[in-house]
């Protein structure tokens, strides 16, 4: 054989190789994505593979970076088959009315990821034909709010089966004060009657002018709000009668009122089970994280990472008694067995130190009456000492 083809032919292998690694783009597991066919589509990849644990048809545009004209050419041209679209790291500023076209077939489409698109508006009539989505994901882009829900209250009044929905960090800063009640517009105009998970994280929500927000979602099972600026549970809950999930960790709860624990009580005992999630809140030591550790021992809500809530002291301490400062703000007296962020043991540290201080003064004092008198030298001041002259003491040497 010549040995000028073996090199040939390894060189054509290798292009080969790298030919097949480029082109496909790998799923998590099961069949790979290639190049979609379309000419709309050549910055996304399509094809079956595994999704939610299951083997679907895809179209992948991830990161693809198109411009609003060129998003739509993708959204009015996707196969008829895809059940999943991922298309997130693009620009589309706004959704216009009939994103999948006004004669879409996109009936199988079951998952639907828009995330971090930029977009800022969503028409009443964006979304049609998407009667089988389960999962609609908008997280990190810049809805504005600006009375959405006045002005297209039916935003998601198309979504028939929608079981999750997911808002994190989704809305513009503009407007934010009015987030619930814009969100009861829409949720009262948009027939979620399935809607078992609300995603809500990282809105910078701080105060619920809509109390009756969530009321509208009747099979909502788990709310998420963690990381926004609550400061308490000041919205209805009694009005889900599925719920089995409070996630409010990192907001700024510095105690909650006995009328909220006996809300959270009630909701668990009316639906055999509930979870709430306090952590990385700054409860206030004193009566508000007191009021929570009597809570905590008497519940039958679970309570998430419970063992790592702590209080912060926010008032000047006295090192003799910790809690005094919040002592007069407490309806009965607190016990002080709780611990702040910082510091732990309060009670055992001041009982340490007071028998320190005692057993010190109690040397100091025998030491001081008896131990001197034991350590002092013994002069006899009585004995008689005589003494001769040099000359007797000369004269002595001389005879000798």
């Amino acid at each position: 054989m010549d040995a000028s083809i073996v090199p040939a032919a390894s060189v054509a292998a290798l292009l080969i190789v790298m030919l097949l690694s480029a082109s496909p783009v790998a799923a998590t597991s099961g069949p790979l994505l290639v190049r979609c066919a379309k000419t709309e589509l050549s910055a996304c990849y399509c094809g079956r593979t595994m999704y939610d644990r299951q083997e679907l048809y895809a179209v992948n545009c991830t990161g693809t970076g198109l411009s609003t004209q060129k998003s739509l050419d993708v959204l009015l041209n996707l196969p008829s088959e895809t059940e999943v679209l991922i298309f997130t790291g693009n620009f589309m500023s706004e959704l216009p009315t009939n994103i999948f076209g006004p004669n879409s077939t996109m009936d199988k489409l079951r998952f639907l990821d828009m995330s971090n698109n930029s977009i800022q508006e969503i028409k009443g009539k964006s979304y049609h034909h998407v009667s089988n989505v389960e999962r609609l994901i908008l997280n990190n882009n810049k809805i504005g709010l600006n009375g959405i829900g006045f002005h297209h209250p039916r935003v998601f009044s198309n979504f028939e089966s929608l079981v999750e929905l997911h808002l994190t960090n989704a809305f513009a800063d503009e407007g934010v004060m009015n987030i619930t009640t814009d969100l009861h517009e829409v949720f009262l105009y948009s027939n979620l009657s399935r809607l078992a998970k609300l995603h809500l994280e990282q809105n910078k929500i701080s105060v619920i002018t809509e109390p009756l927000v969530f009321c509208q979602l009747p099979r909502l099972l788990d709310l998420h709000l963690s990381n926004n600026q609550l400061t308490g549970i000041n919205f209805d809950i009694k009005c889900l009668p599925h719920l089995r999930f409070i996630d409010l960790e990192g907001n700024l709860i510095r105690g909650l009122s006995e009328e909220q624990f006996s809300i959270l009580d009630s909701v668990q005992s009316n639906n055999k089970s509930l979870a709430i999630d306090l952590s990385n809140n700054p409860f206030s030591c004193g009566c508000n994280i007191e009021n929570l550790y009597s809570w905590l021992r008497t519940t039958k809500v679970y309570v998430r990472n419970s063992d790592s809530i702590r209080c912060i002291q926010d008032l000047p301490k006295n090192p003799l008694d910790p809690y005094a400062a919040y002592r007069n703000d407490c309806p009965t007296p607190i016990r002080t067995t709780l611990v702040d962020g910082n510091h732990g043991g309060h009670k055992l540290v001041m009982l340490f130190v007071f028998c320190a201080v005692i057993a010190f003064l109690g040397v100091v004092v025998y030491v001081s009456r008896f131990g001197l008198k034991r350590l002092r030298p013994e002069f006899n001041t009585s004995r008689k000492i005589h003494y001769t002259t040099i000359g007797k003491c000369e004269e002595q040497e001389i005879h000798v």
